[in-house]
């Protein structure tokens, strides 16, 4: 019994000895360099955006696009005084996005040469420094869940439309072929 327990005692220290002189050795790889995972392979494939963004004056704008519920443009007179042209973009988290151009009305011309210049300086965003912001009269302008940006160009409204349009086909649609996504927009135009 003494000599198995000997026999054991030396096998045990003869493995351990070599373990030891193995992790030692410089020319056998540590067990993290066997096990580390081999190097990843480029994939090639087109990446489908999930982020809206725009860069508006100093203003930025992130949206993610499953967020979105609705979006649309439309143009209106405010008081008489002002016309708006307005891309509004609705979001699942009941937020609303205004982004718009507003500019003075010409029938201004025949009114008070104070009261238009002051519609003027409104509508054009101030005179010089003055960033071209949205304008807020408390309380009446402020709303609840409404984010408001302004542009200082009224194609601007319709190149973010535009742009919006794309990558919300392209989120909508990422499964199909480039050739089949202008498919999935249905389109109709009712005479004004």
């Amino acid at each position: 019994m003494k000599a198995i327990l000997l026999i054991s005692s030396v096998l045990f220290c003869s493995i351990s000895v070599s373990l030891h002189a193995q992790s030692e050795n410089p020319a056998v790889k540590s067990v993290q360099e066997i096990t580390a995972p081999a190097p990843t392979q480029t994939v090639r494939a087109n990446i489908v955006p999930l982020m809206w963004k725009a860069s508006i004056e100093e203003s930025i704008i992130t949206v993610p696009l499953r967020t979105i519920e609705f979006f649309g443009i439309q143009d209106y007179d405010v008081d008489g005084a002002t016309r708006v042209r307005e891309l509004t973009i609705s979001t699942d988290a009941q937020s609303l996005i205004r982004i718009y151009h507003i500019r003075p009305l010409p029938a201004l011309a025949n009114r008070a040469p104070g009261t238009l210049e002051a519609l003027r300086r409104v509508a054009e965003g101030g005179s010089g420094e003055e960033l071209d912001l949205p304008v807020k009269v408390f309380p009446t302008t402020t709303h609840t869940h409404m984010v408001e940006y302004r542009v200082s160009e009224r194609s601007d409204i319709d190149a973010l439309y535009q742009h919006l349009e794309a990558a919300m086909v392209e989120y909508h649609a990422r499964d199909l072929v480039p050739e089949q996504r202008e498919q999935t927009v249905r389109s109709i135009k009712v005479a004004d």
